[in-house]
């Protein structure tokens, strides 16, 4: 049975306060080369329209995008339901010089008036919405006309025999060498069973919230570059199962 949904926010929200501590140091989370700084860089200067100033980074976590979109000369607001997360995206900040501003809230339900950015971004966010389409029009409210959001999800468990026999092979490797239980953190089964894309967005899937909210010239980027970049400095049991769908989604209000 779903959740209820205020139960559900609290339950993301203490998952990534534990998750905060060493949320960098998995691969595909925190930056690890200037390869893929670099690439990173590249995909926002094609997505991005121009002359956007203010982007809103939803569902920031430790902030490490929020950082290099700011060094990229944008205004960042990041956004996160976590307070360990937004900590750590303080610190970061402050040691890097930065003026970013981060606030505690609802990905599905931003804090901001109306027409406030110019871009909305979220990497890794909506695979863990309940109430995905309520937050795409959320971004989109708060979106000024002819702003443009901007998704990164993939697909990591599309229930496919390949797909759980990846990720079984890389969490006994896990717990093996690394001596630690790689099912510590994860989501309660009743919570997984309250998010319609618990295991990934399809990129078809993504189109369609974008669609039905009313966004324009929707269209996509395959990522699949950044994530063999990410690969190269991957331990062989999360090169394993890193090889699902990468993608970038994007619409115009």
């Amino acid at each position: 049975m779903p959740l209820p949904d205020n139960q559900i926010k609290d339950e993301i929200s203490q998952r990534w306060d534990v998750s905060s501590v060493t949320y960098d140091d998995h691969d595909g989370h925190g930056i690890k080369s200037t390869e893929e700084r670099e690439a990173w860089k590249e995909v926002f200067t094609k997505v991005i329209p121009a002359g956007s100033s203010e982007v809103l980074d939803v569902g920031c976590g430790t902030g490490e995008l929020s950082l290099l979109l700011a060094g990229m000369g944008y205004s960042v607001t990041g956004l996160d339901l976590s307070e360990k997360m937004l900590e750590k995206a303080k610190a970061k900040a402050g040691a890097g010089g930065m003026a970013i501003k981060y606030d505690i809230g609802d990905a599905e339900n931003p804090p901001y008036e109306d027409n406030s950015f110019s871009a909305v971004f979220n990497r890794h966010v909506l695979w863990t919405l309940p109430n995905p389409g309520n937050a795409l029009l959320g971004w989109k409210r708060v979106l000024r006309p002819g702003g443009r959001v901007m998704i990164v999800d993939g697909v990591w468990d599309d229930g496919t025999l390949d797909s759980r026999m990846r990720r079984l092979a890389s969490e006994v490797c896990t717990l093996i060498v690394e001596r630690k239980n790689p099912w510590k953190g994860f989501y309660s089964k009743e919570l997984r069973s309250s998010l319609p894309n618990a295991g990934g967005t399809p990129l078809g899937k993504a189109k369609g919230y974008l669609n039905a909210a009313g966004f324009r010239n929707v269209g996509s980027m395959d990522l699949m570059h950044i994530r063999e970049v990410q690969r190269k400095n991957m331990p062989l049991r999360d090169r394993i199962r890193y090889n699902y769908e990468y993608y970038l989604v994007f619409g115009d209000k």
